[in-house]
């Protein structure tokens, strides 16, 4: 008989337990931001971005490069136009790519961790301060700033694990590095800081950068480029007029940013609620005094055992976080006080640069044993449970004031009309501050809100208009409360009769801007015709015709389309719409 050797045992590699631990570390804050995010809805921005996307298209580069407010961001406009043509409206489908970014940075940054300091328990800390820290969690619940700040820490951390390999290993890892960082400045001008934190890395990694002449020229051509393209397509943000600039404002927006907004939230707070708006309520002046002692401890705590390499993190963190205040300051602190420092969106990028800060200035660069030493175990396990218990005790005490339950529920109402109802035309109006506030002009009208929905009809000519409510819910217009009437008819018991040749309806008085027009007439026969230039049907009987207009009139123009039985116009108002 021939032997014949036996298949060598499959060695099956087991995920160890570290790495358990920072799936947890990193499941658990995402399966809460998650479910909130799902359950959100639209609000401010929101609308305005999935409007100009509806009418625009994926591929309208006047829209994707649109100045707006300041900002330029083709990478989320192009990703509005594509999710809005799927499906308009769809709050859970304009979520999903950026819960994908996310978990995809969250990926990204333990794998920069790894490869830095190896797969140690210490490195578990720094990894569970990005995770949990409402910093990012919080504020992106908020779609139109989320499709900007994901997208730039999704970009910061593959930029920078490409950049390690390439520092490591030469090759063409540069590519990556590149392409990541225009990832990040195609949806927000704040990824300009990615270059300043590679350099920073660079530093830490006790690397050379004359070795490297080129790649770094590169990316100061990049920087340029990029500065040129932002200065030439939009206006300038800077606060002009306003209460003066002074020492003490800035040092009050300061102090609000450090010890309202960033501490806490790199802590997993504020434990104190949501304030007004997107901002998050004050701390009580004890837990800001126990936040600043903590965060002094862990300063000197980390020059002590990283020595120059922890003032040199420290120095990068302190650096970036100059340049937010600097920008709030220069942009928002004239219009909206030093109230805007209790915003976490001006500071979400820092939860990504403290916690990789934190880990240079307390471990040492290079290949560990996985044990990484004894102490390091029961230390980062108490550290990230601590951590993750505050960020669900904050998150869930935050997050409800960025789910905009309200809008959700406005548009709730409107779809549920409209399947009910298909025939329904609403006039126009404006809708709620907290859905979209009146600042925004023209786009916090209900139309450009609800009018994605599919089958809304907003200020058509129509015998049955509704109004729609602050929650969203129709009601029929009876009348108008009349500011201007038609002067009455030569026609004994007709009024006006209007046939193909123009009739001219004179008003007692002119009116100026948006009313809604009622006109009560009657007919034999149905048949089209024309309100001013406005097309409408007049049905067969006695009816009520409304039709919005807007502008400065004296009287209103009727005929009739094409022959047919005239109709008697018995009596034409002008004037704001009254609901049952």
């Amino acid at each position: 008989m021939v032997e014949t050797e036996k298949p060598a045992p499959r060695v099956t590699r087991r995920p160890s337990t570290v790495v358990i631990v920072a799936f947890v570390a990193g499941v658990v804050p995402f399966a809460f931001h998650t479910w909130a995010a799902l359950h959100g809805s639209f609000a401010q921005d929101d609308f305005v971005v999935t409007y100009r996307a509806a009418a625009a298209g994926p591929f309208d580069l006047g829209y994707l490069f649109q100045d707006y407010h300041g900002h330029l961001q083709p990478g989320g406009f192009f990703l509005a136009a594509v999710l809005t043509w799927w499906a308009p409206l769809n709050f859970a489908l304009l979520m999903a790519p950026l819960l994908l970014m996310r978990a995809a940075a969250t990926v990204l940054f333990w794998c920069v961790l790894v490869r830095c300091f190896g797969r140690r328990w210490a490195i578990l800390v720094p990894f569970t301060v990005f995770t949990a820290s409402t910093l990012l969690l919080v504020p992106t619940l908020w779609w139109a700033y989320g499709v900007q700040i994901v997208p730039v820490v999704l970009g910061a951390a593959g930029a920078l694990y490409w950049h390690v390999r390439f520092l490591r290993e030469g090759g063409r890892w540069w590519i990556g590095t590149f392409a990541w960082t225009l990832f990040g400045l195609a949806f927000y001008e704040k990824a300009v800081v990615v270059p300043v934190l590679l350099a920073g890395v660079t530093v830490l990694l006790g690397q050379s950068f004359r070795e490297r002449w080129r790649y770094w020229a590169g990316h100061a051509a990049l920087l340029a480029a990029f500065v040129v393209g932002y200065l030439a397509l939009t206006s300038s943000q800077v606060a002009s007029g306003g209460p003066p600039m002074t020492a003490g404002t800035v040092a009050d927006l300061t102090g609000r940013m450090l010890g309202d907004t960033f501490l806490p939230g790199l802590a997993g707070g504020p434990w104190s609620g949501p304030g007004p708006g997107a901002t998050w309520a004050p701390s009580p002046f004890a837990v800001v005094v126990l936040l600043f002692a903590a965060a002094l401890g862990l300063l000197i705590a980390g020059a002590r055992v990283g020595g120059r390499r922890a003032w040199r993190a420290w120095a990068l963190l302190g650096l970036l976080l100059a340049l937010d205040v600097g920008l709030l300051a220069f942009t928002r602190l004239r219009e909206v006080g030093p109230a805007a420092g209790d915003d976490p969106r001006y500071l979400a990028e820092l939860a990504f640069v403290a916690a990789l800060c934190g880990a240079f200035a307390f471990l040492r660069p290079g290949e560990v044993a996985p044990s990484g030493g004894k102490r390091e175990r029961p230390i980062a396990l108490i550290a990230c449970v601590l951590l993750l218990v505050s960020s669900v005790i904050g998150f869930s005490r935050l997050a409800p004031a960025l789910r905009f339950e309200h809008s959700g529920q406005y548009l709730a109402n409107v779809r549920a009309a409209v399947a009910e109802d298909p025939d329904l035309v609403f006039y126009d109006t404006f809708v709620p501050s907290d859905v979209v506030h009146e600042w925004f002009g023209v786009d916090s009208q209900a139309s450009r809100v609800a009018g994605l929905i599919p089958g809304t009809h907003f200020d058509q000519p129509t015998n049955r208009m509704h109004l729609l409510d602050t929650t969203g819910t129709p009601h029929a217009i009876t009348g108008v409360a009349a500011e201007s009437r038609g002067v009455q008819g030569p026609v004994p018991n007709c009024g006006y009769t209007v046939g193909e040749t123009l009739v001219r309806v004179p008003l007692d008085k002119p009116v100026l801007g948006r009313h809604l027009l009622k006109i009560d007439y009657f007919t034999s026969d149905g048949g089209e015709g024309l309100v001013d230039r406005t097309p409408v049907w007049f049905q067969a009987g006695l009816h009520s015709l409304y039709l919005p207009v807007d502008g400065l009139f004296d009287h209103i123009g009727l005929r009739l389309s094409s022959p047919g039985a005239p109709v008697c116009v018995a009596k034409v108002e002008v004037g704001k719409p009254v609901t049952q």
